[in-house]
């Protein structure tokens, strides 16, 4: 980026910084911060200023998994909308599962997606399936996905590794210096379920999907890290269960990262109501007892990392019998109020903490400084009431669409 930007009056989310928590003003020029203070700065000529009130700005969030249904599927989500709607979520760096049609499986598709991201205002980290096909059995070309610039490697919301499988790809990974995020999720427990197992999926008619579907393959991934004495990144918690199980493994010494959804942080399983298929989603949304202790995990940092798990989709696969429809919510453009609305000053400092540094640590990214001298990598945000009237996804599925937001990005500003 070339212009000069100049932030005004914002109060700062850092809490590593010296001036966390006051009003300051940044000035922007050529991509590089050369002034953060408290004391107005003067604005420089053809300068663009943001301001307002109630404005924030932190380090630029990086989101820690989403997916990306091109190359394959460009009708549902394209490269280019997909980091349109990442920055309007507020991100400026997204790790993200990209492609269905040829799969992230082979380096061709990484090196693609790397070099068609680039002119992007957001910056792309592909991450590489773990497995052959995304079905837990082979491991997939690991070490020339990693060589071709995939951050790390997973099989996304929808797979799993068996446990064979997995203790070889976490003793591989951590040889070739990438993380291996396991879903926390067996399908096998209860085959074609929906939604959580309780009383809306009993009042709806619906096959539930247990906790011990989650605590299951958390406990058989915590062990097999004992066992090897491997790092362990948990991907998609939604539980309170799983939430003890990880604050002990933890307290015995473990080293365990676990990463949870925005959306379950938001809301319940009540959010479903009478079918609506986009609240349909891996892992699936809870209780509220369950979303407080996901919040209160946060803060007590036992949880590390949020991802915003966008999953875009078309209305073929949407708009159909709930029974029938596909898992998934595209979430981006909606980010801000569902990570923010209703969270305590202690809550939003840990959710913004996590989004800036705990994220990045998951894949040993550095943190960007909000000091003068360092390369852009800021988000600027504001509290009021707006409406979503205008994604900037395509995807059928955007939720909360027309309803009035608490949150809005205001400028996401990144120099690559």
């Amino acid at each position: 980026m070339n212009s000069s930007v100049l932030i005004q009056s914002a109060l700062l989310h850092d809490i590593n910084h010296p001036l966390n928590g006051q009003r300051v003003n940044i000035l922007v020029e050529n991509g590089v911060i050369s002034q953060v203070s408290t004391s107005p700065i003067s604005a420089p000529e053809n300068v663009k200023v943001i301001k307002g009130n109630d404005l924030f700005v932190s380090g630029g969030w990086f989101d820690a998994y989403s997916f990306l249904p091109d190359p394959g599927e460009p009708w549902k989500e394209t490269v280019e909308t997909f980091c349109l709607a990442a920055a309007a979520g507020g991100f400026t760096e997204v790790a993200a599962l990209c492609g269905t049609d040829p799969l992230p499986e082979k380096p061709a598709v990484i090196e693609s997606l790397i070099h068609k991201s680039q002119s992007q205002k957001v910056k792309l980290y592909p991450l590489g399936l773990a497995s052959e096909h995304a079905e837990g059995k082979e491991m997939a070309e690991v070490y020339e996905l990693s060589q071709a610039g995939s951050i790390g490697v997973t099989d996304g919301m929808m797979g799993g590794a068996t446990l064979s499988l997995r203790s070889r790809l976490m003793q591989y990974c951590q040889s070739l210096n990438i993380p291996y995020l396991q879903m926390a999720y067996n399908p096998k427990l209860v085959t074609n379920a929906e939604v959580h197992e309780g009383e809306l999926s009993v009042n709806l008619g619906l096959k539930g999907i247990p906790t011990a579907s989650e605590t299951v393959e958390v406990l058989a991934s915590i062990e097999i890290a004992k066992w090897l004495d491997v790092p362990l990144i948990v991907l998609g918690v939604s539980s309170k269960e799983s939430v003890e199980i990880i604050k002990n493994a933890k307290a015995a010494g473990l080293r365990i990262s676990a990463v949870v959804p925005a959306l379950n942080l938001y809301g319940t399983d009540q959010l479903v109501g009478e079918f609506d298929s986009n609240f349909k989603v891996l892992p699936p949304l809870r209780t509220e007892e369950d979303r407080k202790a996901l919040v209160q995990g946060l803060v007590d940092g036992v949880i590390d990392g949020i991802c915003a798990n966008h999953t875009p989709e078309d209305v073929e696969n949407k708009k159909l019998e709930f029974n029938y429809a596909r898992f998934g919510a595209a979430t981006y453009d909606a980010l801000s109020h569902i990570l923010l609305s209703g969270k305590t000053e202690q809550e939003m400092s840990a959710i913004l903490h996590s989004l800036t540094y705990g994220n990045r640590k998951l894949y040993g990214l550095n943190v960007p400084k909000i000091e003068a001298g360092e390369k852009v990598n800021l988000t600027v945000f504001q509290k009021g009431n707006f409406e979503l009237d205008q994604p900037q996804s395509k995807a059928y599925n955007v939720i909360l669409k027309g309803q009035t937001l608490d949150y809005r990005i205001i400028e996401t500003l990144l120099d690559k």
